[in-house]
């Protein structure tokens, strides 16, 4: 079952955020992921005073299931990369699995 994971992001640094982008994605293609959306925030539509503006910038990533995701997360190569990332940015990361249950 595929496995989502959000990225909610504000960016403090953004020389240095250019250099994460420009390595994180070898790390997520060489564990299955793909990336759906790297997207700035345009307008809140609903439910505004509950928002964290703070997050202008949204990824969202895609793994085949959560054991792929996880193993991502927590692989070497990435792990690498998270300092670079906590001194470019703030950001929440939350994973979530296909729920089927709301297909029907």
């Amino acid at each position: 079952m595929a496995a989502f994971l959000t990225g909610h992001i504000r960016v403090r640094d953004t020389e240095k955020w250019h250099q994460y982008l420009a390595a994180v994605d070898s790390t997520i293609k060489s564990h299955g992921g793909e990336i759906l959306l790297r997207g700035l925030q345009h307008q809140v539509l609903s439910n505004d005073s509950a928002f964290n503006a703070d997050f202008e910038r949204l990824v969202v990533l895609r793994f085949n299931d959560l054991a792929a995701l996880k193993a991502w997360y927590d692989s070497a190569d990435y792990r690498n990369l998270k300092p670079l990332r906590a001194a470019a940015a703030d950001v929440t990361v939350v994973i979530y699995q296909s729920d089927s249950h709301y297909l029907n």
